[in-house]
């Protein structure tokens, strides 16, 4: 298996790219999980294999870096504000971060 179909295999939905999830070895095809420093098999350095892009300005980083090495991306932050609920007017669509009892834009009452 080559470095190409391993990470064919990678994207294929099929596996996610989760830390604690399982992945194939793009160099050797030996089952590992990312969280891993090497290898069993073959000994390559999990975290050189495999990167992830910054969204801002699409430079790769390592896995588990907490910043963009290029334009300082903060990731942390991202993944905060992803967990963040949000509360959504059914007839306005306005986002609220706290359940309230009226909406702010429309003044639409909620029971």
């Amino acid at each position: 298996m080559g470095l190409l179909s391993g990470l064919k295999g990678m994207f294929s939905g099929s596996k996610t790219s989760n830390k604690g999830q399982g992945q194939v070895c793009p160099n050797c095809g030996e089952k590992i999980n990312l969280s891993m420093e090497r290898c069993p098999k073959c000994g390559v350095r999990i975290k050189s294999m495999f990167r992830r892009r910054c969204p801002r300005c699409g430079t790769l980083v390592e896995l588990d870096a907490k910043k963009c090495t290029k334009c300082f991306y903060d990731f942390e932050a991202e993944l905060e504000r992803a967990k963040k609920t949000f509360y959504v007017c059914p007839i306005c669509g306005y986002k609220m971060e706290a359940l309230l009892t009226q909406c702010p834009a429309c003044q639409t009452r909620f029971i």
